[in-house]
């Protein structure tokens, strides 16, 4: 899907984890922002604003989760085996082999430890292979919650690891380092490593060829000014599915503030190299603090007086 920008943008699962609703109900499956994974959390727990997963801010109680590729399940293992753990220090309470549906396996273990901080804390921790990969979790209870947050209780909710089966968009644009203030009628179809891209017609997701695109990301980039030209032009460089690439200008904007954000404007011409349709092509990158954002547009030709507005409008209102 978009091949014609697939030169610019590297997608990967997010795994950040962050806040979700922490007026939602105790008994209730809650997925912090981004995450796939979701538990209805022991009485008390909120979704953290501060690692992945939730917490009990009055307690200095937290239950830390972790989504990892399905190799991971046999190191995990490993690593809280029962030697590993006594080298730690820490004591071994319980160890339960887990048998899950879809001839899964899981591992739970529930040992004491002393923590700097909290002095001593009893820990549960849970690997489930799943389908999509290993969930892992770790809860952390200090001793003063020892009488309320007993092992039935971490327990029941441990049980209700559930697993959706994407993230919804609107979720995944609140974890890229930037904001989009105006959509302009475009749309997102992929978020990922610090970027988006956009696409702006009837269909959900199509081909520049088809309907234009607009991908965004933000990035290291120079401080210096003179350095700053070059950057954007190495940016710039000829997609493998374009033939007869043709810069038509070359500028540096000053844009929003009075001008106070720099922006280097190329405009290209290029033809699409299995179709041999005319595109047009303008990128932008705004300088700033050590980042830039660079924001890439394509259509067609035929497209491009419309769409070009668009792409403004979006480019407006992007910020970090």
């Amino acid at each position: 899907m978009l091949r014609n920008i697939a030169f610019f943008l590297v997608f990967t699962l997010s795994a950040t984890l962050s806040a979700g609703d922490p007026a939602a109900a105790a008994d209730q499956v809650l997925y912090p922002l981004g995450s796939r994974l979701g538990f209805a959390p022991p009485p008390g727990f909120v979704p953290s604003r501060n690692f992945p997963g939730f917490e009990y801010p009055d307690m200095k109680s937290q239950m830390m989760m972790a989504a990892l590729p399905p190799q991971a399940y046999a190191e995990m293992e490993k690593s809280i085996s029962a030697e590993a753990l006594k080298a730690q220090g820490v004591v071994e309470e319980k160890r339960e082999h887990l048998a899950l549906p879809n001839n899964g396996k899981g591992l739970l273990v529930v040992a004491t430890d002393t923590d700097k901080e909290r002095g001593k804390v009893r820990k549960w921790m849970l690997i489930e292979e799943l389908p999509e990969g290993v969930a892992l979790v770790s809860v952390i209870v200090p001793e003063a919650g020892f009488k309320t947050l007993t092992d039935d209780v971490v327990r029941k909710s441990l049980k209700t690891l559930t697993v959706r089966p994407t993230v919804p968009m609107e979720e995944q644009l609140q974890l890229v380092p930037f904001k989009i203030a105006d959509m302009s009628g475009l749309h997102p179809v992929r978020v990922g490593n610090n970027a988006v891209v956009l696409t702006y017609g009837a269909k959900e997701a199509a081909m520049p060829t088809d309907q234009p695109a607009f991908a965004i990301q933000i990035g290291a980039a120079p401080e210096k000014e003179t350095d700053r030209d070059n950057f954007a032009r190495a940016l710039f460089t000829n997609p493998t599915d374009m033939k007869e690439l043709h810069v038509v200008s070359s500028e540096v904007l000053k844009l929003g503030n009075g001008g106070s954000q720099p922006t280097h404007e190329i405009q290209a011409e290029a033809k699409d190299a299995f179709t041999n349709t005319p595109m047009k092509i303008v990128q932008w990158v705004r300088f700033g603090n050590g980042t830039a954002i660079r924001m890439l547009g394509i259509a067609r030709a035929d497209q491009w007086p419309d769409a070009f507005k668009h792409f403004r409008a979006v480019r407006d209102g992007v910020a970090p």
